[in-house]
C-alpha cells in the first residue's frame, strides 16, 4: 500500500494551475500538428495511406512504451523535475525531424515522432494528475476539463499553422485560403451565448437559482452557437466546390526537385519552431519550479506503476483511454482526405488541411461548455450524453454525402470535448491505486491513437471510400457510453487517499 500525505493548498495553487495548463496547450499544438503531416509526408515521399499513417503509428506507440516508465519517473522525480525532462525530449525529437529530412530518410521522421511522443508521454503522466489536483477535490472535473480546453487550442492552432505551412507550396497546388477567422462565427457564438443566458436567468428566475441557471445556459448556447456556425458554414461552402471537376491527386503527378525540397524545408521549419517553444517553455517552467513544487497538495512515496494493475477500475479506464483517444485520432487522421473527397467538398489538400481545424476548434467549444456543465451535471451523466451523440454523428456520416456528412463528421469534435478529462477523472475517483500509477496506465491507454487509425484505414481501403471508416468510432462510442454507465454506479473515493477496501 502507497503512503499518501495530504496537505491543505498553498497560496501558489492558483498560479501553478495556470503554469500547467500551459503544458496542455504545448501537447495539443504538437499533436494537431500530425495530422497535416500525414498529407505532407505522403506526398512528399510518395507513400501510400497506410505508409503515411505509420506517422500515427509512431506517435501514439510511445504513449504504449514509455506510460508505465513514466509513472515510475514521476514518483522518483517528482513533477516539476518530470515535467522539466519531458519537454527536453520532446525538443531532442523536434530536432531529429530536420536531419532525417536531410538525408532524405522518411523512417527517421517516424523516429523522431517516436522520441516526441515520449515527451509527451511524462508530460500527461505528470501534469493530468497535478491540474486535478491543484485545489479542492469538488472542483477536479472542472480544472481538469479547463485544462483540456487549452489543449483544445493548442489543437486548433496546429492544424491551421501545420497546413499553412507544410501543405502550401513547394509539390502542393497553392489552394484559396478558407477562412476560418469569419465574423459570422463569433457572431453566432455571441448571440448563442447571450440567449443561452436570457433563458438560463428565466429558468433561474422560475426556479429561483439564478446562480445555477445562468452558466448553464451559457454554456449550453456556445454550444448551440457553435452547431449553427458549422452548419452555415459547410452548408455554404458546398454549392461552391461540389460541382467542380475533380482534382487529380498531385502527389503522384509531380515531384520537381526542387519544388520537392521546398516542402521538406517547410517541414523543417515547422518542427524547428517546435523545438524552439518547447526549450523556452522548458526554461520558463524550470524557472518556477519551487513555486509548482510548493503548490503540489498530495505527495506519493514508493508508487509503482504496476500497483494500477491490481485496481479494476484503473485497467477499465485505460481502456476507455485507448478507445476514445483510437476514435478521436482516426477521425481527425482521416478527415483531410475525407474532406477532399469528391463525394463530401471536393476541397483542395491545404483548404481541407485546414477545416480540419474545424474539428479541433469544436472541442474547444465544448470543453469551455463543458467546464461550466460540470459544475452542475456529474462528470458520468454528461459523458453519457456526449458519447451517445458522438456515436449517432458518426452514423450519420456513414450514410450521407455532400456538406452533411463534413457537418456530421466536423460535429463530432464538439462531442469529443469532454471525454478524455471525464474518462481521467472518473477513474482516479474509483481506482484502488495511487493517483501517478492511475495516470500512468490512463496515459498508456493512450496507445489506442496508433491501433484504431490504422484499423480505420483498413477499413476505408477496402470499402473504396472513407466514410464507412466512421464505423470504427461509432463502436467505439457505443463501448463509451457503456463506461459511462458503468462509472456512473461505482464508489468513489478521494483522489489520490488509499481506499478503505480491496480492488472493487
Amino acid at each position: 500500500m502507497t503512503e499518501t500525505t495530504t496537505t491543505t493548498p498553498t497560496k501558489g495553487t492558483h498560479l501553478a494551475f495556470a503554469y500547467v495548463t500551459t503544458l496542455f496547450f504545448a501537447w495539443g499544438f504538437a499533436t494537431s500538428l500530425i495530422d497535416p503531416l500525414v498529407a505532407a509526408v505522403r506526398g512528399v515521399f510518395e507513400l501510400s495511406f497506410t505508409e503515411a499513417l505509420l506517422t500515427q503509428f509512431a506517435w501514439f506507440t510511445a504513449y504504449g512504451v514509455f506510460a508505465l516508465p513514466a509513472a515510475f519517473i514521476l514518483s522518483r522525480l517528482g513533477y516539476a523535475r518530470s515535467i522539466v525532462g519531458a519537454l527536453g525530449v520532446m525538443v531532442l525529437g523536434a530536432l531529429i525531424v530536420p536531419l532525417s529530412t536531410i538525408l532524405d530518410f522518411y523512417p527517421g521522421v517516424l523516429a523522431a515522432l517516436f522520441v516526441i511522443g515520449g515527451g509527451v508521454t511524462l508530460l500527461q503522466v505528470a501534469a493530468n494528475p497535478l491540474a486535478a489536483a491543484l485545489g479542492s477535490e469538488k472542483g477536479s472535473h472542472f480544472r481538469l476539463v479547463l485544462s483540456q480546453a487549452f489543449n483544445s487550442l493548442g489543437t486548433v492552432v496546429g492544424p491551421l499553422l501545420g497546413a499553412t505551412v507544410m501543405l502550401s507550396g513547394g509539390i502542393f497546388a497553392a489552394g484559396g485560403v478558407t477562412a476560418l477567422g469569419s465574423p459570422t462565427a463569433l457572431v453566432l457564438l455571441g448571440l448563442g451565448v447571450v440567449f443561452g443566458i436570457v433563458a438560463g436567468a428565466l429558468l433561474g428566475g422560475l426556479r429561483r437559482d439564478l446562480k445555477a441557471w445562468i452558466p448553464l445556459g451559457a454554456a449550453i448556447g456556445l454550444a448551440v452557437g457553435w452547431l449553427i456556425f458549422l452548419h452555415n458554414y459547410i452548408g455554404g461552402m458546398a454549392p461552391s466546390f461540389t460541382p467542380a471537376a475533380p482534382a487529380e491527386p498531385a502527389a503522384p503527378v509531380v515531384l520537381d526537385p526542387a519544388l520537392r525540397a521546398q516542402t521538406l524545408a517547410n517541414i523543417d521549419a515547422v518542427f524547428i519552431g517546435l523545438a524552439v517553444f518547447f526549450a523556452l517553455l522548458g526554461g520558463f517552467i524550470w524557472l518556477i519550479r519551487s513555486k509548482l513544487s510548493a503548490a503540489t497538495v498530495s505527495t506519493e512515496a514508493s508508487a509503482s506503476p504496476f500497483e494500477a494493475l491490481k485496481s479494476k477500475w484503473a485497467i477499465f479506464g485505460a481502456v476507455g483511454i485507448f478507445i476514445y483517444v483510437g476514435s478521436e485520432v482516426a477521425i481527425g487522421s482521416l478527415m483531410t482526405n475525407f474532406l477532399e473527397a469528391r463525394n463530401i467538398l471536393s476541397l483542395s489538400p491545404a483548404d481541407a488541411g485546414r477545416l480540419v481545424a474545424l474539428y479541433w476548434a469544436g472541442a474547444l467549444m465544448g470543453r469551455f461548455a463543458g467546464s461550466a456543465l460540470l459544475t452542475r451535471i456529474p462528470a458520468a451523466t454528461l459523458l453519457i450524453v456526449f458519447t451517445t451523440l458522438a456515436a449517432v454523428l458518426c452514423a450519420v456520416v456513414t450514410q450521407t454525402g455532400g456538406a452533411t456528412a463534413a457537418f456530421a463528421a466536423l460535429a463530432i469534435g464538439l462531442f469529443n470535448s469532454i471525454m478524455f478529462p471525464a474518462i481521467f477523472t472518473l477513474t482516479l475517483e474509483r481506482s484502488t491505486a495511487p493517483a501517478s500509477a492511475t495516470s500512468g496506465l490512463l496515459v498508456f491507454g493512450i496507445i489506442g491513437g496508433a491501433i484504431l487509425p490504422l484499423v480505420a484505414g483498413r477499413v476505408a481501403d477496402m470499402a473504396g471510400t472513407i466514410n464507412p471508416a466512421f464505423f470504427v468510432p461509432l463502436v467505439g462510442y457505443v463501448l463509451l457510453v457503456v463506461f459511462a454507465v458503468a462509472a456512473s454506479r461505482a464508489p468513489v473515493h478521494a483522489i489520490g487517499a488509499a481506499p478503505k477496501t480491496g480492488g472493487h
